[in-house]
């Protein structure tokens, strides 16, 4: 690793949240709350649930956000990705210093975004966000600065209490996303050239030892995984992305 950023950094604060699309929102609470002792703390308002056409529970535990989102009819983001996709990781969520900074580094370095800058209040402060695509396949991220907001995110309804878990597992705040490619290369450029993240640890996995006996003479060598870790220095958010070798 260099020992000076090649690029300035987006500003980002941390992972924030991730967002599932989900078919069975009944069978994730379960899962979050009952097994993994999280806790429910807001769900999507009507309006939301008019507008984009689909159902979201938040859950909690430590500095841990995910929101699951069930289609509620046809034609929600959470419908077209379940045409295409089993239930998975729509979009990973940010939080930055800067919203305009982060917005204007990414245009400047041909990041696809969707959307320009949009802005939320309540009556203690606001939130300004916008989403990009990326080479994840159909996951999006998005960033968000939080300005004395009091919501978790926009259009979201918080509970008057928690519902459910205690967090008995203690768990803190995401550590790295681990992501799956054929071949990592482009996830790899697009992290440093957009995102501007730095190598952080790689390394390959061979498993011939194990298949040794089974391989003998057929002319294979084993398999097993190429990685590659990407960070932001300043925020500590990692990457881990994985090929076959």
């Amino acid at each position: 690793m260099s020992a000076e950023r090649s690029l300035a950094p987006l500003g980002i604060k941390r992972l924030l949240g991730i967002h599932y699309y989900v078919r069975d929102l009944e069978r994730s609470r379960r899962f979050y709350v009952d097994l993994m002792d999280f806790a429910e703390v807001a769900e999507s308002s009507p309006q939301l649930m008019q507008a984009g056409k689909q159902r979201s529970l938040v859950f909690e535990a430590g500095q841990i956000r995910i929101v699951c989102s069930t289609p509620v009819g046809q034609g929600g983001r959470a419908w077209r990705y379940l045409q295409k996709h089993p239930d998975g990781v729509g979009t990973i969520a940010f939080e930055v210093e800067d919203i305009a900074h982060a917005f204007r580094l990414l245009d400047e370095r041909g990041g696809t975004l969707i959307e320009e800058i949009g802005h939320a209040h309540d009556e203690y402060g606001s939130v300004a966000s916008f989403s990009i695509t990326t080479p994840f396949g159909d996951t999006t991220f998005r960033f968000f600065e939080y300005r004395n907001y009091a919501g978790l995110f926009p259009g979201m309804i918080k509970h008057p209490k928690p519902r459910g878990g205690k967090n008995q597992f203690q768990l803190q705040a995401f550590d790295h996303v681990t992501s799956n490619f054929q071949t990592m290369k482009p996830a790899l450029l697009w992290l440093e050239h957009v995102l501007g993240f730095e190598p952080f640890w790689e390394i390959a996995f061979h498993t011939e030892d194990r298949n040794h006996t089974l391989n003998q003479g057929s002319g294979q060598h084993g398999s097993g995984l190429r990685s590659q870790v990407m960070w932001d220095p300043v925020s500590g958010c990692k990457f881990a992305n994985n090929e076959p070798f």
